[in-house]
């Protein structure tokens, strides 16, 4: 691949590929590094990408198994992860309302298990179609649509749970 090629297909989806790495990963810094390091190694390795047929869901299941290789070391060493710190965004001015409602859902969805947070995350947020998820996550496409369901009922049961707290938490 030349550089031109690279710029034009792989550069492009740095944004999408740090959204999915902090998906996974319920960490901004995390994320980060593995976007900029999975970048170098692409860059280095570009030559290697002449040959695949879909270059984004190629890039995006990268990111995946370094998210999940970050995970595992993680895993390793002991260390817990502070799901709601890593997601910690503050707008300096927008709608407040609007703000907690997505902090709510992001709490949410960082204590749906990890398979079904990050299909949801691939679908409903990052807007790719089901056949690339099959791809990116390598299953078929009836198991996507499964996991999917499964993982919207889960939210909306915590949300409920959450939104049931915090009405029992104002009440007292």
């Amino acid at each position: 691949m030349k550089e031109f090629e690279f710029t034009r297909y792989v550069v492009p989806l740095r944004d999408r590929m740090f959204r999915y790495a902090q998906s996974l990963l319920l960490c901004a810094d995390e994320a980060e590094d593995v976007t900029h390091d999975l970048l170098e190694r692409l860059w280095t390795e570009r030559g290697r990408l002449d040959g695949c047929r879909d270059i984004a869901s190629f890039v995006m299941a990268a990111v995946r198994n370094r998210c999940y290789d970050c995970l595992r070391l993680r895993r390793a060493d002991g260390r817990r992860n502070n799901a709601v710190a890593g997601w910690a965004e503050r707008a300096t001015t927008g709608d407040a309302e609007g703000w907690e409602a997505r902090d709510l859902v992001r709490r949410a969805m960082a204590e749906l298990p990890g398979r079904q947070r990050e299909v949801l995350y691939l679908k409903d947020i990052e807007g790719y179609p089901t056949r690339e998820i099959a791809g990116m996550v390598a299953c078929d496409e009836a198991q996507v649509r499964v996991i999917l369901s499964r993982a919207r009922n889960a939210l909306r049961g915590i949300l409920k749970k959450m939104m049931d707290d915090e009405r029992a938490e104002r009440t007292d």
